[in-house]
């Protein structure tokens, strides 16, 4: 399985070290030239290259932006705009890229990806199928779904955080015994709630990649993951650190980066 975690400026001299691929958050090529300019190297360098849509980070591109931006990174692989825990709205999406834009990009080798997302692990499921029904061949599979907390949640449940990582393995594992995975497709897993989970995917070779600054920001606490992993998640997210300076945090996040690596193995 392939990792990227997503680094504030601070630290992107340490990409090519410690990612094994890039994943690009199209916003922040607007808000730093440093940052532009290491994704266009990195294309420039034959790196392979994830870009996101910006669902996560609460950003609302438009259409030409994001197009705007593929064309100036040529990615790998881009991540077409979904909705949270909306299966009708993200399918309505997925479709519209597919018919209005796949044939363009593959002639610059942009290969499409779509999420599943849905509220029940019936309507992830039905996505998923849904997905690959429009000719998808690289599909992602979201960390916190209110399927999972639905799953696992509720009065007596498991808190939210393991919830999230217990529900997805679940949504894979019910992909798996239904044979409706594609094992031959591209799968990728966006983002983690807690990173024990990684521990339990060596057996699914269909899961290709995985992004999350988990470990990037758990060391800016100044907190070192244990050998089981860890219990609670970082409230800030990369953008409050992108412009700090954590040389003072930095052991603690090359621990982190190295046992996360440990945790996929």
């Amino acid at each position: 399985m392939k990792v990227s975690h997503e680094l504030p400026l601070s630290l992107m001299q340490y990409a090519y070290e410690w990612n094994d691929y890039d994943y690009c958050l199209p916003h922040l090529l607007d808000h730093s030239q440093q940052y532009n300019l290491f994704f266009q190297k990195s294309k420039k360098d034959k790196r392979f290259i994830i870009m996101d849509n910006g669902l996560f980070e609460g950003v609302e591109h438009t259409i030409e932006d994001l197009l705007e931006k593929i064309n100036l990174i040529h990615p790998n692989i881009f991540i077409v705009p979904d909705a949270w825990n909306d299966s009708t709205t993200t399918i309505r999406s997925a479709k519209h890229w597919m018919i209005n834009y796949s044939n363009k990009l593959s002639e610059i080798d942009v290969n499409l990806m779509a999420v599943c997302q849905g509220k029940t692990m019936g309507e992830l499921i039905a996505t998923y199928q849904t997905l690959v029904d429009l000719g998808y061949k690289h599909i992602a599979f979201n960390h916190s779904s209110i399927a999972y907390q639905e799953e696992y949640g509720g009065e007596g449940g498991m808190g939210t955080l393991k919830s999230q990582m217990y529900g997805r393995m679940e949504f894979i594992r019910r992909l798996v015994a239904n044979n409706t995975i594609r094992d031959t497709y591209y799968h990728h897993l966006l983002g983690c709630s807690l990173p024990q989970e990684f521990m339990a995917y060596n057996d699914w070779k269909f899961i290709r990649s995985v992004d999350t600054s988990n470990p990037i920001l758990v060391g800016a606490e100044g907190v070192r993951y244990a050998d089981s992993g860890i219990n609670f998640k970082p409230k800030d997210k990369l953008e409050h650190y992108f412009e700090k300076n954590l040389d003072v945090q930095l052991e603690d996040i090359k621990f982190n980066v190295q046992k996360f690596k440990s945790f996929i193995k």
